[in-house]
């Protein structure tokens, strides 16, 4: 992440005519072209509901938008999260979840910041939305090991095996997609054989690196650690060959397998994760998640606890996120 430019007095302060490319090229420009890609991709495409926000309200270049502007958006995001937004011309937004307009606020800021180089235009949006954005799972994780065998397998025969790898480590391992992706699979493997567990390291969301998130092995985690390294390309420790980029390997392979995850039940990467998370906590409680049988509330925090821990969360709140609430 670099400091935000200085910015120049031409339209979209320099970064392009065009509203969204320019927050864009900012939002490039800020956090680097090389570094930092899912975050990146993340508020790029959100910041399109920004752009055209912005243009259906008569703002057609960065430098018009002023306070009111993103208090009116604050506005805007806060009547979807009651159902669908009705514009003048009869088109509607479809309803939003409160993380996720949290999630547009902050790109919002982040954009204009990127921009402008200061935060003197911003938006709370706690107070915008009135509501957390704290997120509680409703119902267990789709991701049983039956599903996803049949989706690796799938993956195989389709040459996507690397694909097939991430899928493997995001159940067993509880990884993120991008951890999977960037992670130093031969140390992994070095660790288990010393040590029992290994820990996560490469890729972590934010640049996050905890001593604290080791994982114990099992011959199923073993086994997934095992077929990774099997596809690992030649000279490489982790299953980015030294030539590609994270971005690359997502476009040709990694959404590639997201659809075949989806043909299966698997909405996402994050749901093996969910799954895995599941596993951890039935691993202290004797009880799978959200199953309607009572677990004593200092069991429940310590296996939350331990949820967040091993998926590389700072809070143990964000555990409702997986494995549902209390």
């Amino acid at each position: 992440m670099k400091k935000p430019q200085k910015p120049c007095n031409k339209r979209n302060y320099g970064y392009g005519r065009q509203l969204r490319y320019a927050m864009c090229r900012a939002l490039t420009l800020f956090y680097g072209d090389q570094d930092h890609f899912g975050t990146r991709r993340t508020h790029q495409y959100r910041v399109r509901i920004f752009a055209r926000y912005c243009m259906r309200q008569g703002v057609v270049e960065a430098r018009l938008i002023s306070q009111s502007t993103l208090d009116s958006y604050g506005e805007y995001l806060k009547s979807r999260l009651q159902g669908e937004y009705v514009w003048r011309d009869g088109t509607t937004d479809k309803p939003i979840s409160a993380p996720y307009a949290h999630n547009l606020i902050s790109t919002a800021n982040t954009a204009l910041y990127a921009m402008r180089g200061n935060a003197k235009i911003e938006i709370s949006a706690l107070q915008a939305l009135a509501t957390s954005r704290r997120y509680v799972r409703e119902v267990p994780a789709r991701a049983d090991q039956h599903a996803v065998t049949q989706a690796v397998a799938k993956m195989v025969s389709k040459g996507d095996r690397r694909g097939a790898a991430v899928a493997l480590l995001a159940r067993n391992w509880g990884m993120r997609a991008q951890e999977a992706t960037l992670q130093d699979l031969q140390r992994m493997r070095h660790e288990i054989l010393t040590t029992g567990r290994a820990w996560i390291l490469q890729g972590c969301k934010g640049g996050r690196q905890s001593a604290d998130r080791w994982v114990s092995s099992t011959p199923a985690r073993l086994e997934a650690i095992e077929f990774a390294l099997q596809t690992l390309p030649i000279g490489s420790r982790c299953l980015l060959d030294k030539t590609e980029t994270v971005k690359v390997f997502y476009q040709r392979e990694l959404n590639r397998c997201r659809r075949v995850l989806r043909s299966f039940g698997v909405v996402s990467y994050r749901e093996l994760r969910a799954a895995f998370a599941a596993d951890v906590y039935q691993s202290i409680t004797g009880v799978l998640p959200m199953s309607g049988v009572h677990v004593p509330r200092d069991l429940d925090k310590k296996a939350r606890a331990e949820v967040a821990r091993v998926l590389g969360h700072g809070r143990i709140q964000v555990s409702s996120g997986y494995v549902g609430g209390y």
